[in-house]
């Protein structure tokens, strides 16, 4: 099929259509929305764009009131671009849409909170289906999967399988007296591919633009089976058994359709699922921030309650790129909901956020056991490293907010550690994260001043004394001169003197608790 062929069967109309306007929102259209679109692409300086027209342009990191989005959409106007998509973030766009009038490009709004690699992914799909790679015409009357693989199956004479991007069989053709064998068998009483049979399922070749693949050997029937795509996305792939090697031209070219159908069914389970994890996504950021939101049914409001916990890069001076953020919050999404399917993860501020359920005698190590899963296999796959905050157990939806002000002050220890590719839960770092928020307001301490301790120091660096650090061991040790001189390496009767002589010289009184706790405070801040 030629370009002018392919390109009257996409416009802006169908892939506004297709992905929804909560994802999509048309800002400007000066020739209607009913113009071609053959192409996407995303801007990406210092390198030019591929000047090939009737190519939506997606302005990646460049905001509407800024310089670069008016450069990129002048530009793709001048090469005979369709549209321009640009993520607001709450800024005015009059400037960027006077622009696309007078250079007469449409110009489209994504949804902020859109990841960009799945909008990408989305319209990828319409256009593979709606530009010749596709069957025209419909769906062919099928109402699901199942009614697809058989429909399959009968044309082809084989039993056929359809399985997801993980291993799945999500459906199976039932037709009696078709050939089959033991490894049909035992995926269709599992519902998932045989450990055995992986690696074939894993095949390279199924990544590829759909061209079937034929495979024999491995102890079972011989099958030929091509990948599900929806344009650059691997959704998954579907089987037919060819047990008398008699799948010619035509059957290949029906699987291929099978193939493109099935796409569409697949695609349009994940956009509903992607509808419901936006629902989910909204929900958190408003229990995250306290806010009063009507709609927290997404999180499940009951069971014993929830935990949050803070996921954040740990080199703060690098910047994180969009696409790399996207990655780690799509595999930390993951294994969260691996854990438990109600699990829901939003971004705020940079840091990623996970709110799973909980009950208060295992919130600590529910969060503990996805950090350090989610820390390791970050870095091996992305060399990127974290660290993970984990707050306290969360009885109820109102009380999110205090459970993410705890995940966070667990982050700001490890921060101030210097530590990465680590875990902290709050009920453990608690005690450290308060003498850190004292420290970074000495102001609020100064007014009330232990008796001694400046005399005690002044005296300490005249004359070469250890009553400071001698006082500082024995509050530490809790009043244990045993303890305590071991660790300042002198016996027990020396520290004894010390701390009797500190009394004598500087007034020091350790038997009163409110004046030992106010010195205690006071050398730990220093310490």
């Amino acid at each position: 099929m030629s370009r002018a062929e392919a390109s009257a069967s996409a416009t802006l109309t169908s892939l506004l259509d297709a992905v929804g306007d909560t994802l999509l929102t048309p800002l400007e259209a000066p020739f209607g929305l009913d113009v071609p679109v053959d192409e996407l692409e995303i801007l990406d300086p210092p390198h030019p764009i591929s000047a090939v027209p009737r190519t939506m342009l997606f302005a990646i990191g460049a905001g509407p009131d800024s310089p670069e989005a008016e450069a990129a959409l002048t530009v793709a106007a001048e090469a005979g671009y369709t549209a321009l998509v640009v993520k607001l973030h709450g800024k005015d766009p009059a400037g960027l849409r006077s622009l696309a009038r007078e250079q007469g490009i449409a110009l489209l709004a994504a949804d902020d909170e859109v990841n960009w690699r799945h909008l990408d992914g989305l319209l990828s799909a319409v256009l593979a289906t709606r530009s010749g790679h596709g069957p025209a015409g419909g769906d062919g009357g099928w109402d699901d999967l199942f009614d697809l693989a058989n429909a399959t199956a009968a044309q082809l004479h084989g039993a056929v399988a359809i399985m997801d991007d993980r291993y799945r069989i999500i459906a199976y053709s039932t037709i009696s007296g078709q050939p089959t064998d033991e490894a049909r068998r035992q995926g269709i009483l599992g519902r998932e591919v045989p450990q055995a049979f992986r690696a074939v399922h894993a095949d390279p070749r199924l990544r590829q633009r759909p061209c079937p693949v034929r495979f024999t050997g491995h102890g079972t029937l011989p099958r030929v089976a091509v990948g599900i795509l929806a344009g650059r996305v691997v959704l998954g792939s579907l089987w037919v058994i060819d047990a008398d090697d008699s799948l010619g031209p035509e059957g290949e070219r029906t699987l291929q359709d099978a193939a493109d159908l099935a796409a569409l069914r697949l695609l349009r389970h994940r956009n509903s699922r992607d509808l419901a994890r936006r629902a989910r996504e909204q929900a958190l950021r408003g229990a995250l921030l306290g806010e009063d939101l009507p709609h927290t049914g997404a999180l499940g409001s009951h069971g014993p309650g929830f935990v949050v916990a803070a996921f954040e890069h740990a080199e703060t001076e690098s910047d994180v790129s969009e696409p790399e953020m996207a990655h780690i919050i799509e595999l930390i999404t993951g294994y969260a909901q691996v854990q438990h399917f109600r699990a829901s993860t939003v971004q705020l501020d940079g840091v990623v956020y996970t709110l799973l359920p909980a009950d208060p005698s295992t919130a600590g190590a529910v969060g503990g056991a996805l950090a350090s899963s989610v820390l390791e296999r970050i870095r091996v796959m992305l060399g990127v490293r974290l660290r993970a905050g984990i707050g306290g157990h969360a009885a109820t939806l109102s009380a999110v907010q205090r459970s993410r002000q705890e995940a966070d002050t667990a982050l700001g220890v490890l921060a101030h550690r210097g530590q990465d590719h680590a875990v902290a839960d709050f009920q453990e770092v608690r005690a450290e994260s308060f003498f850190l928020r004292l420290r970074a307001d000495p102001d609020a301490f100064d007014e009330v001043r232990p008796v001694g301790l400046e005399a005690m120091r002044e005296h300490d660096a005249l004359n070469g004394t250890e009553y400071t650090s001698t006082v500082y061991a024995y509050l530490r040790c809790l009043g244990d001169s045993a303890r305590a001189a071991a660790e300042m390496y002198v016996h027990p009767n020396t520290l004894r003197y010390r701390i009797k002589r500190a009394g004598e010289l500087f007034g020091i009184d350790l038997k009163d608790p409110d004046e030992a706790l106010l010195l205690w405070l006071r050398l730990r801040l220093q310490h």
